[in-house]
């Protein structure tokens, strides 16, 4: 699969007339001739005297892929003015800076397959490469890309994110992007100290990455012990919210009405306490940091000691299956809770569901 592109950096063997001047002239690519205009990159070091970076911009596209030949003849006279070879596709017109980096880019793209795939994974940074790119870039076949990373990988140039279909990143920016996290998560503290942590959304949105990179990123921060996550948000290790004392006031009443209710509903809470959603879910998260209670899966609230208090009840029951009426005649709720709850304790492993009652396990 080749990219068709109109304008891309190659090396050729010939310069125009005068220095910095653009040239017009005619590329013969397999079998196929098109009119270009080449603009030189200023003169660089090189491994070789007689190879002289340019962009080429065609008046048609052309299915190309990296180290592709191809000549190059005047328009009039249609003499040979010398040959190229592709480097990079799909370029774009640079200045300054960015053009003695292009130079150095190009350099690289220059040499072998070592060099290239490990400039072109620099070069896109925290994007990644991904495999079908890779495919249109270049001719190697899928065993050899592999190969080529895997070396790489061994060398600490770049990480495989993953094999199939190939995805690779490189060690740098990696590196780089475990350092931003670490920075926005304490100016975020900093901001936010009542906040429990940064939602991966606002994570995504942040960093713009792929999800991949930045889980694999997280990741790494929490092996080395610098980040706790959780499957919604990440926080600084050993980071701890700060409340204010009406805050803290409200969670001691929060905590005091789950244990006096046994079980309640978000939403039957922040009527009863006179709070916003929005700030009773960041409490409640807290309290289930502080282990003082327990959500179910449909919302609901339990206290830990309550729900602790009726594991233990049910365990030394000497029963080894419970009906639904058996156990609402053991709690006093009604079926509206009774049924989540059961739902709880099967996903806490102390129950099964077996047909209309639960195995006691």
């Amino acid at each position: 699969m080749s990219m068709e592109t109109a304008c891309f950096d190659a090396a050729v063997d010939f310069l125009p007339r005068k220095k910095g001047e653009s040239l017009d002239a005619q590329i013969l690519f397999k079998k196929t001739k098109v009119s270009a205009s080449f603009s030189f990159y200023p003169q660089a070091r090189r491994t070789k005297q007689d190879e002289h970076f340019v962009r080429v911009h065609t008046s048609h596209p052309l299915p190309l892929k990296w180290k592709d030949r191809f000549e190059v003849k005047e328009l009039k006279r249609k003499s040979l003015l010398g040959k190229g070879i592709v480097l990079f596709l799909h370029s774009e017109k640079i200045r300054g800076k960015k053009e003695k980096r292009r130079i150095i880019f190009l350099q690289k793209l220059l040499g072998g397959e070592w060099e290239m795939l490990a400039a072109l994974v620099q070069e896109k940074g925290l994007e990644g490469v991904k495999e079908r790119e890779l495919a249109q870039f270049s001719s190697l076949s899928q065993a050899k890309l592999l190969s080529l990373s895997q070396g790489l990988e061994e060398k600490g140039v770049l990480k495989i994110l993953s094999f199939s279909p190939l995805f690779l990143l490189s060690k740098t920016s990696f590196e780089f992007l475990c350092q931003r996290i670490l920075k926005y998560l304490s100016a975020f503290h900093e901001r936010h100290p009542q906040e429990q942590g940064v939602s991966w959304d606002r994570l995504m949105k942040r960093f713009g990455v792929d999800r991949k990179i930045l889980a694999l990123a997280i990741h790494r921060l929490t092996k080395e012990n610098k980040v706790v996550a959780s499957t919604e948000r990440a926080a600084l290790y050993g980071f701890e919210r700060t409340l204010s004392l009406w805050d803290e006031k409200i969670l001691r009443k929060l905590e005091e009405m789950c244990g006096a209710l046994q079980i309640g509903s978000p939403e039957e809470l922040s009527q009863s306490i006179g709070i916003s959603p929005q700030k009773l879910s960041r409490l409640l998260s807290l309290l289930v940091e502080r282990k003082k209670i327990v959500l179910g899966k449909e919302g609901f609230i339990i206290h830990s000691q309550w729900l602790d208090e009726l594991i233990s009840r049910i365990k030394s029951s000497g029963k080894k299956e419970l009906t639904v009426s058996e156990f609402k005649k053991m709690t006093g709720l009604s079926r509206k809770y009774a049924i989540p709850l059961l739902e709880l304790l099967d996903q806490l492993g102390v129950t099964r569901r077996n047909g209309p009652v639960r195995e006691i396990l």
